[in-house]
């Protein structure tokens, strides 16, 4: 180890003189411009350092061949040593892989020994068995011999005891032929008895077909009085239904005569009272509506205007009214103070829809030639939606005539119009196309009907506003569902 240290450092120092060396060299020939070989001085001076490298490498490797002969041969060597190697290696696997083989065979034996050393032990503890079992044999053998001689001695009483046995089986023989001819003569008598049940059989499956035959004339009677029956019951049936129906019909003809006196009642009713309406001297009554209409003004100018048409419509109900034949229509007969006028003017000029009346102050007889009134002005404004309940009254139809439903009927329609009038409809009140005709039907049909009746309602027919006129509809119900109406 020290050598090799001696040698780099002496490697190390040798380069370093050489090559300060090569370059003082190198200056002073630079500096000299010599030349070699014709070259110019700067390619003198580097083939000078050149050489001076080349001759730093050479000693360096001349230094490490002289003094280190493993570096000398592992240079040149290098390939040998290698091959050297790979045969080495080559051979030191398959030194082991016989050494694993070796050592596998060698466990493989000491496992053959082992097992051999098991078998061996078994065998000897087998051979002990086999002696044991030899002498057990050995015992049975002397005690088999024992039996066969006590077996021959049994098999000789056995022969003894088959020969008796078969005499006793030729007497046995001889017993059962006997009962076999017993046997027949009582199978002789058998059949005899069977042929007499066979004919007793025959008479008894006679009897049953006589039997089966009058349960059938039996059936077939029962089948004819059943038909009977049945057709008895239709008959005693449609008696039933025929009675049923001539009730219907007497209760129809005397609702119908119930009715016809009803309708009889009523139309003396309403003759009496156009005989007394005809009678009346008086022309026009306190409080009766002259004229009627609905305004908006749109322009102040057009005030007057309305009002004079609406005096105008009064005047000629008026003259209509008293019947005056010295009135001409040209002339007023309505008489109004100016106060109310320009209270009425006034009122107009505000910007909405208003119904204004033209009333009577007071009664008035035929030929009367001036009729006294005044002004009545409401806002014109919805009253009653369309199908909303203006009146109802209750009512049991169960037992109930004609004429106690027209009460009924008469009470809901005073109850309706005084609702109305109150709540501000100033038209006219009128049960749908305000035909009499109407009502009664509406009546027949409540008093014909077989299922009763909870109330009896007064709804609008159409949305009514205060100008009217209000057209109700009559409408029946039970448990809230709608039966009829008008």
């Amino acid at each position: 180890m020290t050598s090799a240290y001696i040698l780099i450092a002496a490697i190390l120092i040798l380069g370093g003189l050489i090559a300060a060396l090569g370059d003082r060299l190198g200056t002073k020939v630079g500096k000299a411009r010599l030349r070699l070989w014709n070259l110019r001085p700067k390619d003198t001076a580097i083939v000078v350092t050149v050489l001076t490298g080349t001759l730093i490498a050479g000693s360096t490797l001349g230094i490490l061949f002289t003094f280190s002969k493993s570096l000398r041969e592992g240079l040149f060597r290098l390939d040998e040593i290698l091959e050297q190697l790979r045969t080495a290696q080559s051979d030191l696997q398959k030194v082991s892989r016989e050494k694993q083989d070796v050592a596998q065979e060698l466990q493989t034996a000491q496992e053959l020994q082992n097992l051999a050393q098991r078998r061996l032990k078994s065998i000897n503890e087998n051979f002990e068995d086999a002696k044991a079992q030899l002498k057990s044999v050995s015992d049975q053998a002397t005690k088999l011999k024992k039996d066969i001689q006590t077996l021959l001695k049994e098999r000789k009483e056995l022969l003894e005891s088959k020969t008796r046995l078969d005499k006793q089986i030729t007497q046995l023989h001889e017993q059962v032929r006997a009962r076999d001819e017993e046997l027949k003569k009582g199978q002789e008598k058998i059949a005899v008895q069977n042929r007499i049940l066979q004919q007793r059989q025959t008479h008894l499956q006679e009897l049953e077909t006589r039997l089966q035959s009058l349960e059938n004339q039996q059936n077939q009677l029962q089948t004819e009085i059943e038909q009977r029956d049945s057709r008895i019951a239709e008959l005693d049936k449609a008696i039933n239904q025929k009675d049923f129906a001539l009730k219907n019909r007497e209760s129809q003809l005397n609702k119908l005569e119930s009715h016809l006196k009803t309708a009889v009642q009523v139309l003396e009713q309403y003759y009496q009272i156009y005989q007394e309406l005809r009678e009346r001297q008086i022309a026009i009554v306190r409080g009766q509506v002259l004229a009627l209409g609905a305004v908006r003004i749109v322009s102040p100018n057009a005030v007057l205007q309305v009002v004079d048409e609406l005096l105008r419509r009064a005047n000629e109900s008026a003259i209509e009214a008293v019947g005056s034949n010295d009135v001409k229509p040209s002339e007023r007969v309505v008489k109004i103070t100016k106060a109310q006028v320009q209270q009425l003017t006034q009122q107009l000029k505000e910007d909405q829809n208003f119904v204004v009346r033209i009333i009577s102050a007071g009664n008035y007889v035929e030929g009367e030639k001036e009729v006294r009134v005044f002004a009545d002005i409401v806002v014109n404004q919805k009253i009653f939606s369309q199908e909303e309940t203006i009146a109802r009254v209750s009512i049991d139809t169960s037992d109930i005539t004609e004429e106690n439903i027209q009460q009924r009927i008469d009470i809901l329609l005073a109850a309706t119009q005084f609702r109305a009038r109150r709540a501000g409809v100033v038209g006219n009140i009128q049960v749908e196309d305000g035909r009499l005709k109407t009502i009664v039907n509406f009546i027949e049909e409540i008093s014909t009907r077989e299922e009763g009746l909870d109330e009896i309602k007064a709804i609008a027919a159409e949305e009514t506003y205060t100008i009217g006129p209000l057209k109700i509809r009559l409408i029946g119900t039970k448990d809230g569902e709608i039966l009829l109406g008008t």
